[in-house]
C-alpha cells in the first residue's frame, strides 16, 4: 500500500462514518476504489491485517450498495473485487435503488394503509399515527419528485463524459 492509498483511505474513513460504515468497511471500499484494476480478496485481507473471513463479510455488506463487485477469473478459484470508478454511476445506482425500494413503494402502499384505517373508529393515539402516515406519504411524494430530477441530471452528466 502506498501513500496515495493511505491518504485516500484516511479521507474515506471520515466520509464512511457519515454512511454508517465502520473503519474496515470504509478502508475496503477506499482501497478497492483507488486500485486501477481488480484486487485479490486475499491481498486485501493481507493489506488490511484482517482475516479473509472478516474482509469477505464486509465486502458482502458493500455489494448490495453497488460500491464493490466480486468476481472470479476463469481457471482459478481466487476471488477478486472491483469498484466502478465512475462515482456518478455509483450515485445514480444508489438513488435508483432508493427510489425503487422506498419512495415509489411508499407512494402506493401508504395510501392503502391510510384508506384501510381512516373509516374505522380510532383512538386519539391511532388518529395521530394515521396523521404521521399521511405526512410520511406527502414527504415521500416530494422526495420521489426530487429524486427523479436528480436522477435526470446525473444521467445527463454521465452521458457528457
Amino acid at each position: 500500500m502506498d501513500e496515495i492509498d493511505r491518504e485516500f483511505i484516511a479521507f474515506y474513513q471520515n466520509v464512511g462514518k457519515g454512511y454508517g460504515m465502520d473503519s474496515l468497511m470504509a478502508t475496503i471500499f477506499a482501497r478497492v476504489y483507488i486500485e486501477p484494476g481488480d484486487m485479490g480478496m486475499s491481498e486485501l485481507a493481507e493489506e488490511t491485517g484482517y482475516s479473509l473471513a472478516s474482509v469477505s463479510n464486509k465486502i458482502r455488506q458493500l455489494e448490495p450498495s453497488g460500491l464493490i463487485t466480486r468476481s472470479t477469473k476463469p481457471g482459478t478459484r481466487k476471488v477478486y473485487v472491483h469498484s466502478d470508478k465512475d462515482i456518478l454511476k455509483i450515485a445514480l445506482g444508489q438513488l435508483l435503488r432508493t427510489r425503487a425500494n422506498e419512495t415509489q413503494p411508499a407512494t402506493i402502499e401508504i395510501p392503502r394503509m391510510v384508506e384501510r384505517f381512516e373509516n374505522e373508529e380510532l383512538s386519539e393515539k391511532q388518529q395521530g399515527k394515521l396523521e404521521i402516515l399521511r405526512r410520511y406519504h406527502r414527504d415521500m411524494l416530494k422526495l420521489d419528485s426530487v429524486l427523479e430530477e436528480v436522477l435526470e441530471k446525473l444521467e445527463k452528466l454521465s452521458r457528457k463524459d
